[in-house]
């Protein structure tokens, strides 16, 4: 069946609607002729099966059509045996007693971003927040200078345009390279307390990382830190708005915000990997060949039945909340505690502040992005008054 998830004019009006149309009707592996054909998976057990079994799902190429020139990333774009000691050597860094200590900053950042939109009784929440908060976040902890905030952001929006050509995107990809050599050569000379200069620093099975090492952890880092947070916050912010009684609930009980912050991502998870077929395997009565692509959405696993009793609900009282928003196996993302963190704090902040809002009513309805990564072009909130 004919699916195109860059391109599909319905992922535009809504791309979650439109994965749950194919998790209701599509069968669990399809075969697609588009993007240079490939496989999709509509079901938690493929999902799960192609993210737990590298020897069979290769992260080798990471972009449909598979793109020989693409842009390497530590340890992301890497299979067992080599991915475990890049993975070792980066998990340190993201565990969540090193993440806590960022709390009072990402409040700080936070409230400053909230108390900019409070008074005007509206923002198109992606513009002002949305994307601030986490690429803030982000570009601190791994050394880029705050000043070129702008500059970064309109790369990793370009970079993610479903409508990209990778020709194009490859050009960014050596626009990204050359800010990642920069703070290099910058952190080299003159170190400081932030990711890069501990990179830079590592002893890596006793030698130091290369600079083709440190510019691919670089990449990954840039491209996943700056374009995910962003899209889980816009995508739950705009249930929220919908949804009074949520809304009512996390200002009434701040202490149920981390099981909404699970259960939005549950509902809205929007990563679809690709993955490399690397050897002729059955998967759930599909055969699949060698040096097949095939895309497996994460949003399958938490809205599979035999996951979640009804799914398409959002249940703050889950228990438990089982989704992949984060992915699952090897490759499950290293950023997880850092991400809850921010999403946890901008909630407490948001709702402390300004408490109930809704869609804009004379704005342009929401328009969402396919591709690999799903995301809100704009969000236009209003509220009536601050709390």
């Amino acid at each position: 069946m004919a699916f195109d998830f860059y391109a599909e004019p319905a992922l535009l009006d809504d791309v979650h609607a439109r994965y749950w149309a194919l998790k209701e009707t599509a069968p669990p592996v399809f075969w697609t002729p588009e993007n240079g054909g490939h496989w999709v998976v509509t079901t938690a057990e493929g999902v799960i099966e192609v993210c737990r079994h590298p020897e069979k799902f290769s992260s080798r190429y990471l972009s449909i059509p598979k793109n020989d020139f693409q842009p390497h990333m530590i340890p992301e774009s890497l299979d067992p045996p080599e991915h475990r000691a890049y993975r070792q050597l980066l998990r340190p860094y993201f565990e969540k007693a090193a993440i806590a200590p960022l709390e009072p900053r990402i409040t700080e950042w936070t409230q400053t971003l909230i108390e900019g939109v409070r008074d005007n009784g509206g923002c198109e929440f992606v513009a002002s927040i949305g994307s601030h908060l986490p690429i803030s976040v982000f570009m601190e902890l791994f050394g880029f200078p705050l000043e070129e905030f702008d500059e970064f952001r309109d790369l990793v929006l370009a970079f993610f345009d479903a409508q990209a050509s990778a020709e194009a995107r490859m050009g960014l990809a050596l626009q990204i390279h050359g800010k990642i050599n920069a703070l290099i050569d910058a952190r080299r000379t003159a170190p400081r307390e932030d990711l890069m200069s501990r990179l830079l620093a590592t002893d890596f099975e006793g030698r130091a990382l290369t600079d083709d090492e440190l510019r691919s952890i670089g990449f990954l880092m840039f491209v996943a830190g700056l374009d995910t947070v962003v899209n889980a916050m816009s995508f739950g912010m705009r249930h929220l708005a919908g949804d009074a009684t949520l809304r009512q609930r996390m200002i009434d009980d701040p202490a149920c915000i981390p099981d909404a912050v699970e259960e939005l991502l549950r509902r809205y998870a929007f990563v679809s990997i690709p993955r490399y077929v690397a050897q002729e395997t059955e998967l759930l009565g599909a055969s699949l060949k060698a040096g097949d692509m095939i895309l497996a959405p994460l949003a399958m696993v938490g809205w599979d039945a035999a996951m979640n009793a009804c799914p398409a609900e959002v249940d703050v009282d889950r228990k438990p909340c089982k989704h992949a928003a984060f992915g699952s196996g090897i490759h499950t993302c290293l950023g997880l505690h850092l991400a809850r963190l921010e999403l946890t704090v901008f909630y407490r902040q948001w709702f402390a502040r300004i408490g109930h809002f809704r869609l804009a009513e004379n704005a342009p309805p929401p328009r969402t992005r396919g591709g690999s990564v799903y995301a809100l072009d704009a969000l236009h909130l209003i509220w009536d008054h601050s709390k």
